[in-house]
């Protein structure tokens, strides 16, 4: 049976005068990884996030509106569109509270190496912010940083709304168990510097799924599609 990963990512979101907005990053045609796609940022889990996660001692935000089981149904078509099979229906075991805030973590982390925003606690300067983002990107440990440079992490500012395990295609496709969380847009401007991203934009969900449709991976496609629905007619 093939290995199961766990990763996170993260949708920032703002509130403007024409709705929700939401920060969508376009990977580099270089990674082996649904290349030129338009995606959420994230990335796996670590070793690390989970020993940090047990020091902080916090309850994450909880609003699940994103569920495995409907996911599966509701994208039946697009599998078999693009994959040429239905995948057979799972339902995973239930996250304990460390791991929701070890994955937290995760994607708190992946947000900061991918597009520079930070959220943490004190907030840093510009110069501090992009000094711990490419450190993080040099491969240098998330908690000595936190410990050189004086922050937490605000934890509050994360709010899970749910997860998606990868769908069993067999021992060739690669798995995981991905946690989402929704955070508010700071106004602090993004900073690329990873080779895996190439850009950033700030696009409404339904506006999204219409500008990038061939270039959404089923389970972006599915978050868009919810966070659509469930901000419809707010402005």
């Amino acid at each position: 049976m093939a290995v199961i990963g766990r990763a996170s990512t993260v949708i920032v979101y703002r509130h403007t005068l024409n709705g929700y907005e939401v920060l969508m990053t376009k990977r580099s045609s270089h990674v082996t990884s649904f290349p030129g796609y338009w995606v959420f940022p994230g990335g796996k889990e670590s070793a690390e996030d989970r020993l940090i996660a047990a020091t902080l001692h916090q309850a994450v935000q909880m609003d699940l509106f994103i569920d495995q089981e409907e996911f599966q149904q509701s994208m039946g078509d697009y599998f078999l569109k693009s994959i040429g099979v239905i995948p057979t229906q799972e339902k995973p075991k239930s996250f304990q509270s460390l791991e929701w805030l070890s994955l937290l973590v995760t994607g708190l982390r992946e947000l900061w190496e991918e597009t520079g925003l930070a959220y943490s606690l004190p907030w840093l300067t510009d110069g501090v912010r992009h000094a711990v983002q490419s450190a993080l990107l040099e491969g240098e440990s998330l908690h000595q940083l936190m410990a050189r440079y004086h922050y937490g992490l605000d934890v509050q500012a994360f709010t899970a709304i749910g997860r998606i395990t990868t769908p069993n295609f067999g021992e060739q496709v690669r798995r995981f168990d991905t946690a989402f969380f929704l955070a508010r847009d700071l106004h602090q401007s993004p900073r690329l510097t990873a080779s895996e991203v190439t850009q950033v934009e700030w696009v409404g969900p339904q506006a999204a799924l219409t500008r990038f449709n061939g270039l959404l991976a089923i389970p972006t496609r599915y978050i868009l599609m919810q966070l659509a629905q469930r901000w419809r007619g707010e402005s």
